[in-house]
């Protein structure tokens, strides 16, 4: 690895808790674990993350040190620049793990700093909502059809929208670009454009290094994302309460979000069960995307939350780009989105009531299934 990254790795040396942690492993399939451990770092829950973080690596091994630079990229991103490079510093440098403890030590710490870091998803709805939003399919198309030097000079252009600066970098860098190509790419030179515009060493290095390890173009948003945020202003993280939920054998049920298959199960159920959900989305989205429509509002109300939230202004703008490029995508009409989200929100306790009985009838727990009253609930 490169040595841009040793003040990280030396930093994350010397917080390092070189004891082993021995956990009992979660009973739950690769999916629940992948979305458990992501999802308790967005509510800083330490010890849920890093028992789902060793249950990770005890299925997919060395898996888990991709799935830690996604996770720092678009979860933390700018809320802890530092954070984010101690976690490329330590998840691309196997021989550092081995001489710091071995995977296992490293792992927990790692899921430690990440549930307890300030926390940014920013960078996720920038590059959603630059990427599908339809109100940008222009700048979208200006960008394919400009050249390397002409992006590279958007991106530096202050006065451009972010959506098109990020669309600019996005293309520039060549990484996971789908559209007509440009063509070449220059991700250095990006890196470099980034830098003269302020951007810290560490954060441009493991930006550089996270892209190319990766291939996910949202590791170049957190730092325009850093910029914007420190531009002229100084970003604030405000704490917040996240949703209440269900705890079953061990396994929290926001767990089962759209990304499992009992998680998927759960929220058809709810649509069925929930007269007023039902009745809005029968009303206001087309059958063929009904079931998708639930799937991505629970996401958004009890998968999404953070506990802890980097704020700037411009963020919530971002957030609600995004927000509304995801259920737009899945046929949920502009006008219909936000009162989808509070009819959600009003009904999280039922969801959670259908995960828990949905998940005691796979585990066969026939009793306790049918003693959790589903049936005619909902506000």
């Amino acid at each position: 690895m490169s040595d841009e990254l040793a003040p990280a790795k030396q930093r994350l040396t010397i917080g390092l808790d070189r004891e082993p942690i021995f956990v009992a492993p979660l009973i739950a399939d690769e999916w629940v674990i992948k979305s458990l451990l992501q999802k308790s770092i967005r509510r800083g829950e330490v010890e849920i993350a890093q028992r789902a973080a060793l249950t990770f690596l005890a299925q997919r091994g060395s898996a888990i040190w991709r799935r830690f630079i996604v996770i720092a990229f678009e979860d933390i991103g700018a809320g802890s620049a530092d954070v984010v490079a101690m976690t490329v510093a330590g998840s691309t440098d196997g021989k550092w793990r081995k001489q710091s403890g071995g995977d296992i030590v490293v792992a927990a710490h790692l899921a430690r700093l990440l549930a307890e870091a300030p926390k940014s998803r920013s960078a996720e709805h920038l590059i959603t909502g630059s990427n599908g939003h339809p109100s940008l399919e222009q700048e979208r198309r200006a960008v394919s059809a400009s050249s390397i030097a002409d992006n590279l000079a958007g991106v530096a252009d202050k006065s451009n929208s972010l959506t098109h600066r990020a669309l600019a970098g996005w293309c520039v860098s060549g990484i996971g670009w789908q559209r007509e190509k440009v063509p070449g790419s220059n991700l250095p030179g990006l890196l470099d454009a980034f830098r003269r515009l302020g951007l810290p060493e560490e954060l441009a290095a493991a930006a550089g290094i996270a892209a190319t390890k990766s291939r996910e173009p949202i590791t170049l948003m957190v730092p325009l994302i850093w910029l914007v945020a420190h531009d002229g202003q100084t970003p604030a993280v405000v704490e917040a309460a996240v949703p209440g939920t269900l705890v079953l054998d061990d396994v929290p049920m926001y767990a089962h979000d759209k990304h499992t298959r009992l998680g998927q199960e759960a929220i058809r159920s709810l649509v069925k069960h929930n007269l007023a959900i039902r009745k809005f989305l029968e009303t206001h989205v087309a059958p063929a995307h009904l079931h998708k429509a639930a799937y991505m509002a629970a996401f958004y109300v009890d998968a999404a939350p953070l506990a802890s939230k980097l704020t700037w202004d411009g963020a919530d703008r971002l957030e609600a780009l995004g927000t509304e490029t995801d259920l737009l995508k899945v046929g949920v009409p502009l006008e219909h989105i936000e009162s989808l989200l509070q009819l959600f929100r009003a009904n999280l306790d039922h969801l959670n009531k259908v995960r828990a009985q949905t998940f005691c009838r796979k585990r066969g727990l026939v009793e306790i299934a049918s003693s959790i009253m589903v049936d005619g609930e909902g506000q």
